[in-house]
């Protein structure tokens, strides 16, 4: 990462990075509602059979989005989401991790940002798809993993996702200092295709 005279940092683009779509070991408060939603009705059903996890169509050979489906049982309904995570080089610390999910209840795609400790939090997050301000969020909660943002995901800002080139997230630290990372959005029209 290279620091700017201005006091924004900059994340490079995805190429210049050590990985771009790496999975979170930790689970997040997000995925922790996923896991009490419908738990006790699973419950007697993983006592008997193991989960089940289905390969989705794999994303095209330029895209940095990861697809995956999995069910909590083999007879639960299947839920897919892609992801994609910028990494910084050095530490291998998640910077932005940007996950959309398909639940299989509702059907209505839902997105989730993981950004990195020491935020100030009033800023809140602005999406940019290819420079143009597409959407202002709060920033939720934060545990020992990172902040979180998330929601339901609006068709415009959807349309935009599939046509766009690049999805920028601006947020500031503590310092008060802007921070820019972006991730392409290649091969992202393809990946939502394949899950939904």
């Amino acid at each position: 990462m290279t620091r700017r005279r201005t006091g924004v940092w900059r994340v490079p683009a995805c190429a210049a990075l050590v990985a771009c779509a790496l999975p979170v070991a930790a689970r997040s408060p997000w995925q922790q509602a996923q896991t009490h939603q419908g738990q006790s009705q699973a419950a007697s059903q993983q006592a008997q059979t193991p989960p089940a996890t289905v390969t989705p169509p794999a994303a095209p050979p330029e895209s940095n989005w990861i697809p995956r489906c999995a069910s909590r049982t083999r007879a639960g309904a299947l839920e897919c989401s892609i992801e994609q995570s910028v990494i910084k080089t050095d530490t291998r610390q998640v910077v932005v991790l940007f996950r959309i999910r398909i639940p299989p209840d509702t059907r209505a795609p839902v997105m989730m940002a993981q950004l990195p400790l020491g935020l100030y939090l009033p800023a809140g997050v602005t999406l940019h798809v290819d420079d143009r301000k597409v959407a202002e969020l709060p920033v939720q909660t934060c545990d020992a993993s990172g902040c979180y943002v998330s929601g339901s995901l609006a068709a415009e800002l959807l349309a935009q996702l599939n046509s766009g080139k690049t999805l920028k997230f601006s947020f500031q630290n503590l310092a008060r200092e802007t921070i820019d990372v972006s991730m392409p959005l290649a091969g992202f029209a393809t990946a939502y295709e394949g899950i939904k």
